[in-house]
């Protein structure tokens, strides 16, 4: 096992970028689009459409880990469940404050972020819990 030394002045964003390295021979980044949520517009016949600002980005997809079905108990079982590391801050929904609702888009599909499990830095990066929304486009 290796020992990594990381010197105090060093970023969350430096530490990511080491670790992708280090695991990009096993599980390589894969491009993604983060549709960060703005709000949303009223439209005429009062109904709401949702807003997003679009960044492009590179994640780290993993399959959900025991530790992290333990944290998402309350979700059905059958849906199609990532884990997404990203250099970003993402946001899951969440209706008390009325904020989030953030979709990453990879593999050809949408996934809605559901959970954010972790953040480090002010936004540097999360990892985040995601549900896919729809089939992959063949």
């Amino acid at each position: 096992m290796a020992l990594i030394f990381v010197q105090p002045e060093c970023s969350a964003m430096q530490i990511f970028a080491l670790a992708g390295r280090l695991s990009g021979a096993v599980n390589p980044c894969v491009a993604a689009t983060l549709l960060a949520s703005t709000g949303s517009v009223t439209n005429p016949d009062g109904s709401q459409t949702p807003t997003y600002t679009a960044l492009d980005l590179q994640i780290e997809v993993q399959a959900v880990a025991g530790e992290d079905l333990q944290l998402v108990q309350n979700i059905a079982q059958q849906a199609d469940r990532r884990v997404v590391y990203l250099p970003a801050a993402a946001r899951a929904l969440n209706g008390a404050l009325q904020c989030g609702g953030d979709i990453l888009q990879f593999y050809g599909a949408d996934w809605l972020i559901t959970q954010s499990l972790e953040q480090w830095g002010e936004g540097e990066w999360s990892k985040v819990l995601v549900i896919r929304q729809n089939s992959p486009q063949a």
